[in-house]
């Protein structure tokens, strides 16, 4: 019993700073507390403001965009693990190039991207002085655009290398004894990749994932500097109703904190049930 409880100790201390977080938001959500708190819990702003149009626009714009970075910053991170996996002078080179994005901050990703993609950016400058285009308002719109091209292009650029380095330490750790075994065994090639390698990555990826969707939805500086103003990106939407000199709409910025937590808690059930359902399989 004592063992038991020992063991719990780190996980109660990790979870207890958010636990904490949750209720005070919660509470200043319903105007218990906080600037803009009337004394009286107000229980339906949580369902009028998270009904709100603005507000589910924007949480549905950044569900797409991180929605779509995590997938194709995970194919095309496994892709490169898989090709990059030997021990020759490509298999290191190629490692190294990978990973190197990796120590730069997001913010100076992002302001790389916006002087690349932007219409007065590098990009517009080469396609003009090929007489691709006729002046900037020709170029394509890749930044603040509704699709969000310009802000995924910028994650994709940082979040590649961080789910390379986890498939690269999957592949080493537990994929090449199980690959071996179904080689003994008479597996063939295509086979080896479908029933082994595959889903040793995806498992081993899949922490990661969800690490890195819960990132990308409440990224906030990434957001400032690509996502478009209509419709207005979640971390964005509840800045502005935080920052409010109308002091009772602060409550509403609680509010929206609520419903990025509520989809951070979402992505981790959704990876404790696909656990459960490929060990079942």
């Amino acid at each position: 019993m004592r063992q038991r409880s020992g063991s719990l100790l780190p996980g109660v201390l990790v979870a207890a700073p958010v636990f904490v977080g949750v209720v005070y938001t919660l509470g200043a959500a319903v105007g218990i507390w906080g600037a803009g708190a009337g004394g009286a819990p107000d229980f339906t702003r949580l369902a009028r403001v998270a009904r709100s149009e603005v507000v589910v626009e924007g949480a549905l714009w950044s569900l797409w965009v991180g929605i779509i970075t995590t997938l194709v910053s995970a194919l095309i991170a496994a892709g490169l693990a898989l090709i990059f996996r030997t021990s020759d002078r490509l298999g290191r080179w190629g490692r190294t190039l990978a990973v190197l994005p990796l120590p730069v901050p997001h913010l100076v990703g992002a302001v790389a991207a916006l002087l690349i993609l932007g219409q007065s950016g590098f990009l517009a400058r080469i396609a003009f002085a090929l007489g691709w285009i006729g002046g900037p308002a020709d170029m394509t719109v890749l930044v603040y655009d509704r699709a969000g091209i310009g802000m995924i292009t910028a994650l994709l650029w940082k979040e590649v290398p961080f789910l390379f380095l986890v498939a690269s330490s999957v592949l080493s750790t537990r994929g090449e004894a199980l690959e071996a075994t179904a080689r003994r065994l008479g597996a063939g090639r295509w086979e080896t990749l479908r029933r082994i390698t595959w889903p040793t990555l995806w498992r081993g990826m899949l922490p990661a994932c969800v690490a890195v969707f819960t990132f990308v939805v409440g990224s906030w500086e990434v957001a400032a500097l690509l996502a478009p103003s209509d419709p207005l990106a979640l971390p964005l939407l509840t800045f502005e109703r935080y920052v409010d000199s109308d002091l009772s709409r602060r409550p509403d910025a609680f509010v929206l904190a609520l419903l990025g937590t509520a989809i951070a808690a979402a992505a981790v059930a959704a990876h404790e049930c696909a656990i459960r359902w490929s060990r079942a399989r």
